[in-house]
Formats: structure tokens, C-alpha cells, sequence
């Protein structure tokens, strides 16, 4: 029978392959706000990967602020808005895959047993 990966694994990597990208694509550029920016997206990283469930409920809603500013970028900058548009999706992507695999992690937990289970009588 073969080994089946849970489904958060796959959201994680969604999730950090994402991170990656917005952290990368503002490094590179020549804004010492954008800096700041891929600073801010780096702080989460050790718990993502120690996959505490925590700090991927926060760093959704970090994620969510960054999807929301490039969107607003996108429709100040009509000559900008493919790129900003574009890094959106990307924060969007990191967002749906940071929730996901906090839904699907708590699925995949068993269940705790009831007191009244563990009380006969």
C-alpha cells in the first residue's frame, strides 16, 4: 500500500515556494521600503517551517496586507499595473495556501478523546 503525503504538506510548500517569490521580487528592487517589505515577509519563515499553526494564522494576514497593497499599487499605476497585479496573485497564492494548510492540519489531527469516554461508570 503506498504512503499518501497529508494535503497541509502540500499547502506548506505552496505556501513557503510563495513566500519565497514575494521576498525575492522585493530584493531585488531598488526601494529601501521594499527592503523593508521582504524583512517583514522573512520574519515568519522559522515558524512556517517548524509548521506551527500559529504563526501561519498570522502570516495569512500579513499576506493578505501585501496582496491588498499591491492591488491598490496596481490601480494607482495604470503603466505598473501588470507587474503589481502580478505580485498580487502571487501574495493571493501564499494566502489561500497559508489558510489551507492550517484547515487541512487541523483535520488531520486526531481527535481528543471526550472525558466521558476516558470515565467509566
Amino acid at each position: 500500500m503506498m504512503n499518501r503525503r497529508p494535503l497541509s504538506q502540500y499547502a506548506k510548500g505552496a505556501a513557503l515556494a510563495a513566500q519565497f517569490i514575494l521576498m525575492g521580487w522585493l530584493a531585488v528592487q531598488q526601494s529601501s521600503l521594499a527592503w523593508l517589505g521582504a524583512l517583514l515577509l522573512a520574519l515568519p519563515i522559522p515558524g512556517l517551517l517548524r509548521e506551527r499553526i500559529y504563526t501561519y494564522q498570522w502570516a495569512s494576514m500579513l499576506v493578505a496586507f501585501y496582496s491588498a497593497l499591491w492591488l491598490a499599487e496596481g490601480y494607482a499605476r495604470p503603466d505598473q499595473r501588470l507587474e503589481a497585479f502580478g505580485i498580487a496573485a502571487v501574495a493571493a497564492i501564499d494566502f489561500v495556501s497559508l489558510v489551507m494548510y492550517v484547515r487541512w492540519r487541523q483535520r488531520e489531527r486526531p481527535a481528543p478523546k471526550a472525558e466521558s469516554d476516558a470515565v467509566s461508570g
